[in-house]
């Protein structure tokens, strides 16, 4: 079937669901083309992204791909590797930037001047990472971190790297700080919030965090914030200065200050946008035959905050595939995130609610030397579980999330009771 030229649109078969357009080639984009296809739909199915080749895998570019060495071979983060998408007939189209939504004429406008209809349409188009509001935040050696590109200038860096100030003290400044360190680098934290992780996570696992980057040799400033990067003659940074005076030697600086969903598309094409496109809790955006998944959807009927992570995006691709093919809906799980730093796993299961004062946390230590996790109530109800090297306590913490169970605080704080016993109250 051809696809549109510069100045020819495409419409799809009028008597049928023949064509779904997905922007972005994202975790939610591949995984909602999967799961259509695991539906049944044997309509044409056509990604378009932005970013020019095969796409990466996200959570590895802040960790073992930082690692890796220069040159080093990148099949084992890929995504998807070339042959699924002949697996799953999907057309894959990258270095393609959608410019426009046209919801009337269900059309999609590209930047080369192609226009392209669609029977349903999904935006998958994820989130850009925050630049520093600060002079000299071009500078060579300034980076973020959030697709394969940035990932790959990064790495190339790295390698004659020697001081690195990584500013922003949230799980993406952390990965990449412990990745670094381990590259050899000297690496500072600047963090402005009065904690790490402080939108995040509970005050016991920021400690944690805190003193395993301490023990690793990393300095750590909280409260403070950067007033400007330093550059030398050449135009590569040299050094950053915090808002209370202070400078720190840098030759390399990474930032790390949070993401904003990528709603420009959303809003031209007259969608409800606030923190991210507003959807239904089958992520349908207000707009019939257009929907909104991963980083860049917010659905307020089961978050009210807008949801970053791998399973976020894995889910809300699922509930899409399911309602756009009439399917039977996936489960309802607790929301899940992971983390690697150095030698620790990091698993979260649930949100904690950090700007709460009635916010109640009980630290539990775990079977393994330095391991622990820390179970978080509000109002009487088990809110969060987050592990630190502790399997069994996130496994079981999740499933009472997911249950609607709720452990008695005294019972997680005394050592000596048995967490194995939640499961006979969930089973019974």
């Amino acid at each position: 079937m051809p696809y549109g030229e510069k100045g020819f649109i495409y419409l799809p078969d009028e008597e049928d669901m023949s064509r779904i357009i997905i922007i972005g080639a994202s975790h939610a984009g591949l995984s909602c083309a999967e799961r259509l296809r695991q539906h049944g739909f044997e309509g044409e199915i056509t990604i378009f992204d932005r970013e020019e080749g095969l796409p990466l895998q996200r959570p590895p570019l802040s960790k073992t791909y930082l690692k890796a060495e220069k040159g080093a071979s990148e099949d084992m983060f890929l995504l998807r590797k070339s042959d699924w998408f002949e697996v799953f007939d999907i057309d894959f189209q990258p270095g393609c930037d959608v410019t426009a939504i046209d919801r009337n004429a269900q059309l999609i406008e590209l930047a080369d001047g192609r226009r392209e209809g669609y029977s349903e349409l999904v935006i998958a188009a994820g989130a850009s990472p925050r630049q520093l509001p600060v002079m000299g935040s071009d500078a060579q050696g300034v980076f973020v971190l959030r697709v394969a590109r940035e990932a790959r200038a990064i790495r190339a860096h790295v390698a004659n790297a020697k001081k690195a100030v990584v500013i922003g003290g949230g799980y993406i400044g952390l990965e990449a700080a412990a990745s670094l360190t381990a590259a050899g680098v000297e690496v500072q934290i600047v963090e402005m919030a009065p904690r790490l992780l402080a939108r995040v996570a509970s005050p016991p696992l920021s400690d944690y965090c805190a003193e395993l980057h301490r023990h690793n040799d990393v300095q750590i400033h909280c409260g403070v914030g950067v007033d400007n990067i330093l550059c030398d003659r050449d135009g590569h940074c040299s050094g950053v200065v915090l808002s209370d005076g202070r400078t720190l030697d840098a030759d390399m600086v990474l930032a790390g200050i949070g993401v904003t969903p990528e709603t420009k598309l959303a809003e031209q094409a007259g969608l409800a946008v606030s923190n991210g496109v507003l959807v239904s809790a089958h992520y349908q955006t207000e707009a019939a035959h257009i929907w909104a998944i991963g980083d860049v959807a917010r659905a307020p009927d089961l978050s009210e905050i807008r949801i970053e992570s791998i399973h976020h995006a894995q889910f809300s691709a699922s509930l899409a595939a399911a309602a756009i093919t009439a399917s039977e809906m996936p489960p309802v799980e607790a929301w899940w995130f992971w983390s690697d730093q150095y030698d620790v796993k990091f698993q979260m299961a649930g949100l904690v609610p950090t700007s709460s004062e009635k916010l109640v946390t009980i630290t539990r230590k775990g079977r393994r030397e330095n391991s622990l996790s820390v179970w978080s109530w509000l109002d009487g109800c088990l809110v969060a579980v987050e592990a630190a090297n502790d399997g069994q306590a996130y496994m079981i913490g999740k499933k009472c999330l997911e249950a609607g169970t709720h452990p008695d605080p005294q019972d997680i704080a005394d050592p000596e009771f048995s967490l194995k016993s939640l499961l006979k109250t969930l089973m019974a």
